[in-house]
């Protein structure tokens, strides 16, 4: 039996049970998981290949901040 997808990654379970904001590198690995989930893991445009001024990656770096900070913004 293949194990269940996480529905959380770790870092934003990480960063609301220790109350803090999350690191660059954190921010970063979330906003990848949140791109599979959208394009899925065959997306013509992988997340290490969006330019950094891609819109696609602005916006995806915005939802993984607000999934990992919440309200503290």
């Amino acid at each position: 039996m293949k194990p269940q997808p996480r529905m959380f990654a770790p870092e934003v379970i990480d960063c609301i049970a220790e109350g803090r904001l999350p690191s660059l590198e954190e921010l970063h690995r979330v906003a990848g998981h949140i791109w599979s989930d959208i394009k899925g893991a065959r997306s013509a445009f992988a997340w290490g290949e969006l330019t950094d001024d891609s819109s696609d990656r602005l916006l995806t770096l915005r939802v993984a901040e607000a999934a990992l900070t919440g309200s503290a913004r």
